[in-house]
């Protein structure tokens, strides 16, 4: 595996503030928000995005990301979790479990649609990187490429006391990525200047990946990626494993 510790700041990329194609997945019972990014020819490989926490999917982080895909070939998703942005809360599971749900949903409506060829990858950025990450372990054989931000190794740890309250008990969601063996070509990007969630998380995270995998440390990047020379350096870093490992 690749580990690269990135010490100067690269070249700004593309950023584009395009709204992309207004679409609703629904997911057992709840319909979610969602846009969709098509390149020029299609059908093409899909890559499904999840936000964090607080966040929702027209962060202007997620739609550069969302942009850069299509105009490098790709299809894109990103979507609102229940109870985020546009998409209502769901009722029932803890937030953790419903987002796994809706993860799952987005997943599924992705490989029924016509622009979609069947391949999926999955990039996510702090707990939706999480999820990224569990759901690549779990799937195999159906998920490609995953690409992390930021995400937390252990939901449990002191450093994540909002993230912790999110598994009520009885939750049957994993806690942590302990276990994560499953999950290959998988790349993890993380500030070390990081200030919600270590980054050396991600270094427990990727000992743990099979191969190929890649380790990007970003020597003076926050938790999101806030300074546009960083943020630019991982939505390129982004696109190339994408084009690496989802063609």
């Amino acid at each position: 595996m690749d580990n690269s510790l990135l010490d100067t700041q690269s070249q700004t990329g593309p950023q584009s503030k395009t709204a992309g194609i207004e679409l609703s997945i629904e997911a057992g019972g709840t319909v979610l928000s969602a846009a969709a990014h098509l390149p020029a020819v299609v059908p093409a490989p899909v890559v499904v995005c999840s936000h964090g926490l607080l966040s929702a999917k027209n962060s202007p982080k997620f739609i550069a990301v969302c942009e850069a895909l299509s105009h490098a070939g790709f299809c894109s998703i990103r979507f609102d979790f229940s109870g985020c942005g546009q998409s209502p809360r769901r009722s029932g599971p803890g937030l953790v479990d419903a987002r796994r749900l809706d993860l799952g949903a987005a997943i599924a409506f992705a490989l029924k649609q016509p622009w979609s060829d069947g391949r999926i990858g999955l990039f996510g950025s702090s707990l939706g990187g999480f999820l990224s990450l569990l759901a690549a372990d779990e799937r195999p054989e159906l998920i490609g490429p995953a690409v992390s931000w930021s995400a937390p190794f252990d939901i449990g740890a002191n450093h994540s006391e909002q993230l912790r309250a999110l598994f009520p008990e009885g939750s049957g969601s994993p806690t942590n990525l302990a276990d994560i063996e499953k999950a290959g070509r998988v790349l993890l990007i993380h500030g070390q200047l990081d200030e919600i969630v270590p980054w050396r998380d991600s270094v427990r995270i990727y000992k743990r990946l099979k191969d190929p995998g890649k380790l990007l440390l970003l020597r003076t990047a926050d938790h999101r990626l806030t300074d546009a020379s960083w943020r630019n350096t991982a939505i390129r870093e982004t696109v190339e494993w994408f084009l690496a490992y989802l063609r």
